[in-house]
């Protein structure tokens, strides 16, 4: 634990500079890929343990954690520097992972808990129960929330990130999977009924259930555009949502089995990771067309925020 002890010692901004990365977890490799997110070229792979899953990127300081569901251990990266720093054993089966407070909150998976990491010591702070399977994680723009989703409960648990608590427990569609956010609303992938809910942050109550297409897997929200990304993994394709109207405007075609899905805003750039045949489908956001397809590996997963950076936190 040495070099992260001394990477917080030493103290980084509160905010750092935006991720000029985004990074793919080679599951088969044992390694994450980063690329450049502005000409879409690899920079250099990170040696990994066996099997990288989950993933989250840090908007406080410059690290990147990384999950091992099989293992039960996490490891954290500096993506500045892009080496490994430290692998910490968490137990269970750890998925999902997301920064917010300057901890570390990660999803596991078989214990049916959110652990809390300090990611200066890689110490467990706080373990929460929340509902079965949970699986997908995100923050709110402030990080006062940390939203979780109970796969086999067809909930989400929201936790307090100040008081280490649940608040609420929202209802929603049959196997939530994944989430993502805007300033308003969280959309969740409802994996096994392939619809999307639409969650209110303000009175945490769900106000939409939208069918998509079949298996939806992941989500992702370009706030510039207006729009709503869901993969449906048996489909092969994306559901795109206006956010303002709230009804699907078109369909994208994608690779075999999308899964993962982000979005750069900053480049205009929607990120779709096809898992079957090992390829990154990327789209221009602002016209929805297909630019480039990525050969980036057989058995390559990145569920979580793995690329673009978060949205500003807002009092008003």
């Amino acid at each position: 634990m040495l070099l992260l002890t001394f990477a917080l010692l030493c103290g980084f901004s509160s905010i750092v500079a935006s991720n000029p990365y985004f990074y793919i977890n080679q599951q088969q490799g044992e390694s994450v890929s980063v690329f450049k997110r502005t000409d879409l070229t690899l920079k250099t792979t990170i040696p990994t343990l066996k099997g990288p899953a989950g993933i989250a990127i840090s908007s406080h300081n410059p690290w990147l954690a990384i999950t091992y569901p099989e293992l039960g251990m996490i490891s954290f990266i500096d993506n500045e520097k892009l080496i490994p720093l430290e692998h910490i054993s968490v137990g269970g089966s750890p998925f999902g992972a997301v920064f917010a407070s300057k901890l570390l909150f990660i999803s596991d998976w078989s214990s049916n808990t959110v652990k809390i990491i300090h990611p200066g010591t890689g110490r467990m702070i706080k373990k929460i129960t929340v509902g079965k399977s949970p699986a997908g994680i995100a923050t709110n723009a402030c990080e006062s929330q940390v939203w979780v989703l109970n796969r086999e409960d067809n909930s989400i648990s929201v936790l307090d990130t100040h008081y280490f608590k649940v608040i609420k427990s929202i209802a929603v569609g049959k196997a939530p999977f994944a989430l993502a956010m805007d300033d308003k609303f969280a959309y969740i992938a409802n994996s096994q009924g392939n619809t999307l809910s639409i969650v209110d942050l303000a009175d945490l109550t769900e106000i939409k259930r939208i069918s998509v297409g079949r298996m939806p897997y992941g989500v992702a929200v370009d706030r510039e555009h207006h729009k709503v990304y869901v993969s449906n993994q048996l489909e092969n394709t994306v559901s795109v949502l206006d956010s303002r109207t709230q009804k699907i405007i078109r369909t994208l075609k994608t690779g075999a089995y999308p899964e993962n899905i982000a979005v750069d805003e900053e480049n205009q750039h929607l990120f779709v990771l096809n898992w079957f045949d090992g390829s990154l489908s990327v789209f221009n956001s602002q016209t929805d067309k297909e630019i480039n397809r990525i050969n980036v590996g057989d058995g390559s997963r990145a569920f979580g925020q793995f690329a673009g950076k978060s949205i500003a936190c807002s009092t008003e």
